[in-house]
């Protein structure tokens, strides 16, 4: 009987040396795609196109808007969307100060951005000014 458990018990302790060990000897190295620095996220520039026909401000689908601008690292940037058939629009974009460019059926409107740190979003309505058809009025 003494034997058995003499037995049983080596093996039971080869057993724990020879798969539980030497996993804890290795200590934890990150995976290969942590460079170690933090990034910095920026955020969705979104929102809606309008423009005034006749009278009645209305959504300005396929609206093509041009973003240019420095990224916080000085990099340059320039990005192209379109706005769908509601007139809305995305682009992602890093931190960093853009210029905004919007051309809509011969007119072109300008905004400029800043997009900070990790901010979700940044909501840009963009409302065409048609010099002929007294948009200001509609607004105010």
């Amino acid at each position: 009987m003494k034997r058995n458990i003499l037995t049983c018990t080596a093996l039971l302790l080869t057993v724990y040396l020879a798969t539980l060990l030497p996993t804890a000897a290795f200590a934890y190295t990150p995976g290969p795609g942590y460079s170690g620095t933090p990034i910095n996220y920026g955020g969705w520039l979104l929102g809606r196109v309008y423009i005034e026909i006749r009278g009645v401000v209305e959504n300005a689908p396929w609206a093509k808007i041009t973003v240019t601008g420095t990224d916080s690292s000085g990099k340059a940037v320039s990005d192209l969307a379109y706005s769908n058939g509601f007139g809305n629009y995305r682009a992602y974009l890093s931190p960093g100060t853009y210029t905004v460019t919007v051309n809509y059926a011969h007119y072109t409107q300008t905004y400029n951005v800043q997009i900070k740190t990790d901010q979700i979003y940044y909501l840009l309505n963009i409302y065409i000014e048609r010099p002929d058809a007294g948009f200001k009025n509609y607004l105010s």
